[in-house]
């Protein structure tokens, strides 16, 4: 009897393990078949395109959450790096995901947001309206934290026609295509410089802030950043296969190199001084 119950026992939690993994399952699957419904045309369009050196027109009119339309140069700081993040605000999901790690790294970088920086969250669907923008844009800027939280001027969330969308899109290298009442698409950051080169991309959903920070004063052309700062920019380089900065042998050397002078003229002007000293106490 005992032996029965057992196995009845072990059966029962075998059947809920298996309903259990069922159900957490059938919904990945759903999406999965859906996500390859058109396998061949999502390949060959959709993703990140990597355009460095890209120049970006930054004269294109948009519109901000508050209705209002400038160019895009016109709703960042003078001289400063953009950020842009491309969203569509009606997304199930992978939008959302990007805000989350973009609100991230706004509450972790040590750079000034809206003075040394601007993010400009570019909704790529044309038929979204401010609206739209405003309430995903009160959603996320609720996450600002500590000094961010005072700059939230700093975060401007656009829509556009859909001839300036496309052309934006295409200048970054963020290609997408319709899928119903949604897009395939891909999740990134992208810098640009003031002049509207691309500097750098972070794709994903996880930006780490060191390396946002490094891109960020590299791009500013100077603007940005402390002169240790851009000393470590001879140390670093960003590599794309890591997505991250990583040491520089070349730079090293420069750096060692310079400090090695440094070092040397340092020496021979004490001993100079030295040696000076020294002969006028013996007359």
């Amino acid at each position: 009897m005992r032996k029965d119950s057992s196995s009845l026992a072990s059966l029962s939690s075998a059947v809920v393990r298996l309903l259990v993994a069922v159900l957490f399952t059938l919904p990945l699957l759903i999406i999965s078949a859906h996500a390859i419904e058109r396998p061949e045309e999502v390949e060959k369009k959709v993703g990140i395109f990597t355009q460095l050196g890209a120049k970006v027109d930054l004269s294109r009119k948009f519109t901000d959450s508050t209705g209002e339309t400038k160019s895009l140069r016109e709703f960042a700081p003078e001289g400063k790096p953009i950020v842009i993040a491309p969203v569509y605000y009606r997304c199930p999901r992978l939008c959302g995901l990007l805000l989350d790690g973009a609100y991230s790294l706004l509450n972790e970088l040590s750079l000034k947001l809206s003075h040394d920086y601007t993010v400009l969250v570019v909704g790529f669907n044309p038929v979204e309206t401010p609206a739209d923008a405003r309430k995903v844009m009160d959603k996320f800027n609720s996450r600002l934290q500590g000094k961010a939280t005072s700059d939230r001027s700093g975060v401007k969330y656009l829509v556009g026609s859909e001839e300036n969308i496309a052309a934006l899109m295409s200048e970054i290298g963020f290609q997408y295509i319709k899928d119903g009442d949604d897009f395939a698409h891909s999740a990134a950051l992208m810098i640009l410089t003031p002049s509207g080169e691309i500097s750098q991309y972070f794709t994903g959903i996880d930006f780490p802030a060191w390396d946002v920070r490094l891109s960020l004063i590299e791009a500013s052309r100077g603007a940005v950043g402390t002169a240790i700062d851009h000393l470590l920019l001879y140390c670093f380089r960003f590599d794309p296969l890591q997505g991250r900065y990583t040491w520089a042998v070349v730079g090293l050397l420069r750096v060692g190199g310079v400090l090695t002078l440094l070092g040397l003229a340092a020496v021979i002007f004490f001993f100079g001084r030295k040696r000076r000293s020294d002969g006028e106490t013996a007359a």
